[in-house]
């Protein structure tokens, strides 16, 4: 699996008390906890190449998959992902509902439309070769490689294209889908679009979209921006 390829969104203030207040509370503690728990992946998998370095090094100290599972799921919350939530059920469609959030700045509908981190850590992480060797990686810190050039995707892809009129026309994948249990990969797709009043042109607006039991989501925006 291509996760750097991939990929994930997590975005959601005022300053007036309202009844939103709480839910952005709630947000930002989410965010904070998945932070913590890439910021702990990766730590440990630093360390783990510095043990692996020094001699007679025997013993792999990273934590079994099974616990570095359920310390993210904790750190998540929530109850568990049994399918893709949202999304769209072709990936026709899923490009309408991305043109149309982008031509209107729909910053909400753009998160439900990609991966949420539950459903990175019950059904894609799970089936993913990032589970055993030799791409062995601890969840944390594949989410974290995932989101970072995804929020900054989507942030300048907004920047040029948000708020006025936004078309995409045709999608085309330079590869095969790469299947990796229920999943089915999309990657290295390009689109034409138009935005505003300039002419079509060909570019990379996303990164890869997964395809599970007939349900389509963004895995995250990453983008040519």
């Amino acid at each position: 699996m291509r996760f750097a390829a991939l990929p994930l969104l997590l975005l959601l203030g005022a300053c007036a008390p309202s009844a939103s207040d709480g839910a952005g509370a709630i947000a930002t503690g989410t965010r904070d906890s998945i932070a913590a728990a890439a910021r702990d992946s990766l730590a440990r998998a630093r360390q783990d190449s510095i043990n692996r370095a020094q001699p007679g090094y025997i013993v792999d100290s990273i934590l079994p998959v099974e616990e570095e599972v359920r310390r993210f799921r904790a750190a998540v919350g929530g109850e568990p992902a049994a399918r893709l939530q949202h999304g769209a059920t072709s990936r026709a469609q899923l490009l309408e509902l991305f043109a149309a959030a982008v031509a209107t700045r729909d910053t909400l509908a753009l998160h439900r439309l990609a991966v949420s981190p539950r459903e990175f850590i019950d059904l894609i992480y799970p089936e993913s070769p990032y589970t055993r060797p030799p791409y062995r990686q601890a969840p944390g810190l594949v989410w974290s490689q995932m989101q970072l050039p995804s929020e900054t995707g989507l942030r300048r892809l907004l920047e040029r294209h948000g708020g006025r009129a936004f078309r995409v026309a045709r999608l085309a994948c330079a590869v095969p889908p790469e299947v990796q249990g229920a999943n089915r990969l999309h990657a290295k797709c390009t689109v034409r679009f138009a935005s505003g009043e300039e002419a079509l042109r060909e570019g990379q607006l996303f990164g890869t979209i997964i395809e599970r039991q007939g349900r389509f989501k963004f895995v995250s925006y990453a983008n040519m921006y």
